[in-house]
């Protein structure tokens, strides 16, 4: 037994509460120097790539799921959602951002900087994004 907690079910509710219904939620990525952001990140603190050659935010409009607290989505157009490169971005990717309005939901640094080629694909495993 313990003495305090968040059982499955409230993990559940806070999960439909914070993706479920948040059907406003966009997917970015940011340019910022490698782990620059923090608790006090808002959205006019990233600095994206230009909206051109293929790279323009992703709105969240496919499926949220959540079993025992632990949330899974699966993009509209594809199991992951992503960006395909037409020609080279205005400069080199650094991580990846969900947000809703001028909030930063979760941030994360890529591992590997992402430099956009013609053709080249940056796909995003929102599971891990959103641990």
């Amino acid at each position: 037994m313990a003495t305090s907690g968040t059982p499955n079910a409230g993990l559940d509710e806070i999960a439909l509460r914070t993706y479920i219904n948040g059907t406003d939620m966009t997917l970015v990525a940011y340019t910022n120097t490698a782990d620059s952001l923090g608790a006090a990140t808002l959205v006019s603190n990233l600095v994206q790539p230009t909206e051109a050659n293929g790279y323009a935010p992703i709105v969240m409009d496919g499926t949220w799921s959540s079993t025992d607290g632990v949330v899974t989505y699966t993009h509209s157009t594809s199991t992951h959602p992503g960006w395909t490169a037409t020609d080279t971005w205005s400069a080199t990717v650094t991580g990846t951002a969900l947000i809703f309005g001028a909030t930063v939901v979760h941030f994360k640094d890529v591992l590997v900087p992402f430099v956009a080629a013609s053709g080249k694909t940056l796909i995003i495993d929102m599971t891990t994004l959103v641990i």
